[in-house]
């Protein structure tokens, strides 16, 4: 069959965070990379999610600071002024992409269709993909690929990222950390997201005693977060080990990597257990595992976002938007302990993890 490809040499693709979705990007990455290996292809990248990619051959990525927003601008500017590229992905909806997205010169801007469009995003493209409404993020990435004809047969759901912790390295670091371990990461950055603090240590505690593996918290370096974990703990009967606001992005995904299993709720880690092919046991309510759920644990997933949908709006499944979020502050109170053991039970055949 006549490949159809269109020719571009020059290929700009705009998404600076955040590291779930940066995680979802790189099927979309692996397989436009494979599909034109010669061509010269950037990147414009939040400047912490470069660090956790650190580098994929044959991509340049092009570093945006958020906490130096305006030098930041001005640096992109300068990189792209002379540049002339034949297609630029838009694939962030927000005010600072839009902004972005303006110091690109390229004919053709391809960018989100209407119903996942907001903050004036189709005003900055030209192009738009196709509209799906009940998709995952990484196929509405890869729909973007529609633009240059890739047949779908040829998409790469390939998830690859440098371990720079060694497992003996890691072991080294924590040398609390037993050869059997899960990983509990209990906070999202939306308070809304988090489980309940009693249910949590049940969970742990099950765990603990009837699979006999070591909890291994995992949390950012915030007030709230390390908070929260010890809230957990005071109410658990076995003892975790606590490595909340401990580990960097590169301990956490070696961390993941060499863990049975992730609990957690919908954030980075989620998606970082997806990278180094982890079982996930996610909680969702406020989003839904149909759009943000770990790619490839999506069936693991306690997911209440259609009940909470009925509960507190009064919509139905069909009657969302694509990226409307529950928010209501009981949503997760919806999820019990004992849905999520039975997930955690279906993690195991034998005894084993698969």
């Amino acid at each position: 069959m006549q490949n159809n490809k269109k020719k571009v040499d020059n290929i700009c693709i705009l998404r600076t965070s955040s590291l779930g979705d940066i995680c979802h990007m790189l099927p979309f990455i692996y397989t436009l990379k494979a599909e034109y290996p010669k061509a010269k292809i950037s990147w414009i990248i939040g400047k912490n999610e470069a660090k956790f990619i650190d580098k994929i051959d044959g991509i340049e990525l092009i570093i945006f600071d958020k906490n130096k927003t305006i030098s930041s601008y001005i640096a992109i500017a300068k990189k792209l002024k002379n540049i002339k590229y034949d297609i630029l992905f838009i694939m962030q909806v927000s005010i600072r992409a839009n902004v972005i997205s303006l110091f690109a010169n390229s004919r053709i801007r391809v960018g989100y269709d209407s119903a996942k469009s907001s903050d004036l995003h189709h005003f900055f493209s030209n192009t738009k993909i196709e509209s799906s409404p009940h998709s995952h993020v990484v196929d509405v990435f890869l729909s973007f690929l529609n633009i240059l004809n890739i047949d779908k047969k040829n998409f790469l759901y390939k998830w690859d990222v440098s371990e720079k912790i060694s497992k003996q390295e890691l072991f080294n670091k924590f040398s609390d950390l037993k050869s059997k371990y899960f990983v509990l990461s209990p906070c999202s950055r939306s308070i809304n997201r988090n489980w309940i603090t009693n249910r949590y240590a049940k969970v742990a505690d099950y765990i603990y005693e009837k699979f006999d593996l070591q909890c291994v918290f995992t949390s950012s370096p915030s007030n709230y977060e390390k908070q929260f974990i010890n809230q957990i703990i005071s109410n658990m009967r076995s003892s975790p080990l606590n490595l909340s606001g401990l580990t960097n992005i590169h301990d956490l995904l070696s961390l993941i990597k060499y863990s049975e299993f992730l609990i957690s709720p919908d954030s980075g880690p989620i998606h970082i257990a997806t990278c180094v092919d982890k079982p996930v046991i996610g909680l969702y309510g406020v989003t839904n595992t149909v759009r943000a759920g770990p790619y490839k644990s999506k069936n693991l997933c306690v997911d209440k976002y259609n009940d909470a949908l009925l509960k507190f709006s009064n919509k139905q499944p069909h009657e969302a938007k694509w990226r409307f979020k529950n928010n209501h502050k009981d949503v997760m109170s919806l999820i019990s302990t004992e849905e999520v053991i039975k997930k955690i039970n279906e993690c195991y055949e034998g005894g084993r993890v698969f």
